[in-house]
């Protein structure tokens, strides 16, 4: 029976072997989709970024990003109730971007965005939603690290007592951060505080322009904190439902990304027309705060 089940054994495997073959896919063609990504913000001017989108196993480099932005090709437009901007192609390095020169966003003002490029013409509609203001900002050394010296802001913030309010954080540390930056989850809704007194922290987000966030001194990382000295600029940002969901399901695509146990998740779109990205409005409130030892939550 040893005998016999060895031999059974051995011209299975054979089988098995014999029966390998190389399987090749053929994948479809790839059509690049149009991605937008546009804001307009309280008393600030609207601004567009278009680029195209590129297949999941295209290699990517320098000339690949710089190819991925569209300028001058397109017709950006954007309507406020009572006048329209023909925005401006505005270039920085490999980076291209739409800005406007006519009128600023305001509270309660709804903005048409109109694109027109390659032969086809996308819109989307938003409106700039009500700041909610910061109670208060605090520095809250981190607890992993001895001494006061880097930490996180601690925010206050009342929320309205109507259902259906969206957030967005940003920072800027001056003399440090060229633009704001935002940390990895920087959205956040009501959901389960409406009305209520909320206290949350923020870390410092990365600052892509910049080579030395992506560094460590001793295991702590330079982009990550704020720290003692610092002057920071906090900006807290009112948006409405579809604004907040791109952001929310773009964030949660890149904390899954390399997971594979992770859901897939397909970032949410407001732009009619077939193209991916937003086109949302910011209600912002901005503080400003020292990193001194007086401000330390204890």
């Amino acid at each position: 029976m040893k005998i016999n089940r060895f031999i059974y054994l051995a011209v299975l495997s054979v089988l098995l072997i014999s029966c390998e073959q190389e399987v090749i896919i053929d994948l479809p063609e790839y059509k690049p989709k149009l991605v937008v990504e546009g804001y307009i913000e309280l008393d600030g001017y609207p601004k567009v970024t278009l680029s195209k989108s590129i297949p999941y196993f295209e290699p990517i480099d320098t000339n690949t990003v710089r190819n991925l932005y569209i300028g001058n090709e397109a017709t950006v437009i954007v309507y406020s109730q009572n006048d329209a901007d023909t925005l401006q192609c505005m270039e920085f390095g490999n980076y291209k971007f739409f800005t406007g020169t006519k009128f600023k966003g305001e509270v309660g003002e709804t903005y048409k965005l109109k694109i027109i490029y390659d032969g086809k013409t996308y819109t989307a509609t938003t409106s700039i939603p009500y700041p909610v203001p910061i109670d208060s900002v605090k520095f809250y050394p981190d607890p992993d690290l001895t001494g006061d010296t880097l930490g996180f802001l601690w925010l206050y913030v009342k929320d309205p007592d109507t259902l259906g309010n969206y957030y967005r954080i940003f920072t800027k540390t001056i003399g440090q951060d060229p633009v704001f930056v935002h940390p990895n989850m920087s959205v956040d809704e009501d959901k389960y505080f409406n009305g209520l007194p909320l206290e949350f922290s923020v870390y410092h987000g990365r600052n892509m322009l910049n080579e030395n966030d992506t560094t460590e001194d001793e295991g702590v990382k330079k982009w990550y904190h704020f720290e003692m000295g610092d002057t920071v600029v906090v900006k807290w940002c009112s948006l409405d439902r579809a604004h907040f969901l791109f952001w929310r399901t773009v964030e949660q695509q890149q904390q899954s990304d390399g997971n594979p146990f992770a859901a897939p998740v397909t970032p949410y779109a407001n732009i009619s027309g077939g193209a991916l990205g937003i086109w949302g409005g910011y209600g912002v409130y901005l503080d400003t705060v020292v990193i001194t030892p007086e401000i330390i939550r204890r």
